[in-house]
């Protein structure tokens, strides 16, 4: 079957062929003959896809619903909506799909880079346009990545054609940033200050400090998880708080989160002093069997530590850190005693020692630099006992 061209003005026409159709344009009726023998082999091949009339944000609302709340974490589907309702959406939104191009995307994160409006959503749901400051570079690479990650899915699930525009633009370079962490001193004068502390709030940086567990993780502990016999704590879920979502109980992380830590002495007397005391109030005989409680009883709110432990660390005048800085104290102090980096990465719930090893690059410098120190005063002992013998 033959297709034909319909011209429709001068330098633009109509190819047809079978059910499908195109319009392109041609300076010459020849030229416009040669579109069409390529129309005709790429529809027969297959390679033909009519032009997507899907917008952005239509295809970004059905990656969220079909992919991210499926797939991803509660915390990361919300920030990338936060991303997806301030910016984004503003940007390319209304665009269709396959017209965004790099030079839009390098556009946009220049904008970033300047003051700029944004779009906030209220509690009860309303856009207000507001302006900020420039983006920091970390903060744009966020966008760039979303951004790259739903264009990539929509070559994947066959709604757009040809090559992810994300791929073409360089994202921002970020510095990587040393966590930071307390040192043994820093750590000595936190555990003196914690001792006026609610029982509570000891429990809590103790199991942080000594099993490097993450905040949710130690929020979503239950009696049931703590082995006072083996002397370990099992790491199985998650508590956390998400506007609009309220408190929930989730799984960890990633597969290796789930764990099962020791823990030392010290911290199982702690907790058997704690349970006590809740069995002194009667919490133990609520329906609830979480480790960490409020004063009535009830589970305390996934966000009470990251809010009490920098006004803890002010009122004792410590150095500012915020709650998931003692995991990075737990991993640092253990690899900087010289403890291997995959029994830390099991721990720390790392599917890969070398996610450990990249985090903690400093520890295993400051390890390193220990061995070199142990070689040299061998070297230096060599030498002294090499000179009493000769003289």
């Amino acid at each position: 079957m033959a297709g034909n061209i319909t011209k429709l003005r001068e330098g633009y026409y109509r190819l047809r062929y079978r059910d499908e159709s195109q319009y392109v344009k041609a300076k010459t009726d020849r030229e416009a003959e040669k579109l069409l023998a390529k129309f005709i082999t790429d529809v027969d091949s297959g390679d033909f896809e009519q032009p997507t009339k899907v917008t952005f944000k239509e295809f970004a609302k059905r990656w969220l619903k079909d992919y991210a709340e499926v797939e991803l974490a509660p915390k990361t589907v919300y920030r990338y909506k936060q991303l997806l309702e301030a910016r984004i959406y503003k940007a390319f939104g209304d665009k269709k799909l396959n017209k965004i191009k790099p030079l839009d995307l390098i556009e946009f994160y220049n904008l970033l880079r300047k003051d700029h409006k944004y779009i906030s959503i209220t509690k009860d749901g309303k856009a207000e346009e507001k302006k900020c400051g420039p983006l920091s570079d970390q903060t744009i690479q966020h966008h760039h990545r979303l951004l790259s990650a739903i264009f990539e899915k929509a070559i994947k699930w066959g709604v757009l054609k040809g090559d992810n525009p994300a791929k073409r633009v360089d994202a921002p370079r970020v510095p990587k940033h040393r966590a930071k962490y307390f040192d043994e001193k820093q750590i000595e004068a936190m555990l003196e200050a914690l001792q006026d502390e609610d029982i509570k709030y000891r429990v809590a940086i103790m199991i942080a400090l000594t099993t490097g567990a993450r905040m949710g993780e130690i929020m979503g502990l239950e009696w049931q998880d703590v082995d006072i016999k083996s002397k370990t704590i099992s790491i199985r879920q998650a508590s956390q708080y998400l506007p609009g979502k309220g408190t929930f109980t989730k799984a960890p992380k990633n597969e290796s989160s789930i764990r099962k830590i020791s823990v030392n002495p010290s911290l199982i007397t702690l907790l058997e002093e704690y349970k006590a005391e809740q069995q002194s109030k009667g919490f133990l005989c609520q329906d609830n069997n979480r480790l960490l409680l409020m004063w009535n009883g009830q589970p305390m709110h996934p966000n009470t530590l990251s809010e009490w432990f920098p006004s803890f660390l002010e009122k004792h005048s410590l150095p500012h850190m915020n709650f998931h800085g003692l995991r990075h104290t737990s991993a640092t102090y253990l690899i900087s005693q010289g403890m291997d980096i995959p029994t830390v990465a099991q721990r720390l719930g790392h599917s890969k020692p070398t996610t450990t090893e990249n985090i903690y690059a400093h520890a295993v410098e400051s390890r390193d630099k220990k061995a070199a120190r142990l070689f040299e005063a061998a070297v230096n002992k060599k030498k002294k006992e090499t000179k009493k013998s000769s003289s």
